[in-house]
């Protein structure tokens, strides 16, 4: 292969492979998971006597067959109370002249249209007239409910962008410098975000101070999972599993395009323990559900928060210790031909700085 690749080419060779497979895998990810979404046993409250329950159960399931599971729920107040704490993602109430769904985009712009879809196939087997409320819309500037979503998304690639750009463009840095660094920039950069978002274009409404904190935690943790890769695979090649794991799992299982419930079940379950998922969850709570705050993405936020920092500190103590990164000896390496090939392996820096 080097008579054929030779001198550079082999590794230039290698990494096309590895871009083209890379991109193949991006766009199945993202396919597979977003790009035909079914429900799957989706709780919907149905209210009324026992007759009525009998009668909305039918509906639900000649409508939808499987996709909807009817929840029998006591009355129409609490109905809106679990659809408000995010337990139902509807309820079907009857009435004495017509029957009401309730529905919540908020929780879920890609599920409250599915179950808009059904509305016909349900009012057609309830013989009666069928309206729907919907008790959380979404921003009039956000119909689609897609600008948490971007939130998180960009938390997410400007985390590990900004630690690459950081090692690149300041090698030298101390254990604290870079700590102290990537906290800096995370801080920075979910402020912007959230003011741009909030108060500057009127987006989304949220409390900016609380909406800054769960972006830059979230920064933080991505810009030190990468620099936990870096350390174990190099600098060549840290980039990579941090893309796997936050670009092609992290970022479609996150439930910000599409409901969780309509995913995949790995994706299903990945996006709950994954920093994106959470961080979209906790995004949503502010925002729509400010009286109904879940703790879960918060635990999960911090987790990461206090799990990826502590490893990174003690691979980085262990493998180059606290100091400044020192820099590569450009005079030595082009003057000397015994040292001109040879990588400063000490220093996780060198490669990048070359």
């Amino acid at each position: 292969m080097r008579r054929i690749l030779p001198g550079p080419h082999l590794p230039a060779f290698v990494i096309s492979l590895i871009i083209a497979v890379f991109g193949a895998l991006f766009v199945a990810s993202y396919s597979i998971a977003m790009g035909d979404p079914h429900a799957h046993a989706v709780p919907i409250g149905v209210v009324g006597d026992a007759s009525d329950k009998e009668r909305l159960r039918g509906a639900i399931d000649a409508a939808t067959g499987a996709r909807f599971e009817a929840v029998d729920v006591d009355s129409r107040d609490a109905a809106v109370e679990a659809i408000g704490q995010q337990r139902l993602y509807g309820a079907l109430l009857m009435g004495e002249d017509h029957a009401e769904l309730l529905i919540s985009s908020a929780s879920g712009a890609s599920m409250a249209r599915i179950i808009g879809q059904d509305t016909t196939a349900i009012e057609a087997s309830l013989g009666t007239r069928l309206t729907v409320l919907d008790l959380h819309p979404l921003s009039q500037k956000d119909p689609a409910g897609l600008v948490l979503f971007y939130m998180a998304l960009a938390s997410t690639i400007i985390g590990f962008v900004g630690a690459i750009q950081t090692r690149v463009n300041a090698g030298g840095l101390t254990l604290a410098g870079e700590l102290g660094w990537d906290a800096t920039r995370a801080v920075l950069a979910g402020l912007l975000i959230s003011v741009t978002v909030g108060p500057a274009l009127g987006l989304e409404r949220f409390p900016v101070l609380w909406v800054w904190a769960v972006l830059a935690a979230t920064m933080f943790i991505v810009g030190a999972v990468y620099s936990i890769f870096r350390i174990l695979f190099g600098n060549s090649w840290g980039l990579l599993p941090t893309w796997v794991l936050f670009v092609l799992i992290s970022n479609p299982s996150s439930g910000g395009v599409v409901a969780p419930e309509l995913l995949p079940s790995f994706y299903e379950f990945m996006g709950r323990w994954l920093p994106t998922g959470a961080t979209v969850r906790a995004l949503r709570d502010l925002t729509y559900f400010p009286d109904a705050i879940h703790a879960e993405p918060y635990l999960v936020l911090g987790c990461w928060l206090l799990g990826a920092p502590i490893l990174f500190v003690l691979l980085r103590r262990r493998r180059f210790g606290t100091g400044p990164s020192r820099a590569p000896n450009r005079e030595r390496s082009t003057t000397n031909p015994e040292s001109a090939g040879t990588p400063d392996t000490g220093n996780p820096d060198a490669t990048e700085a070359r």
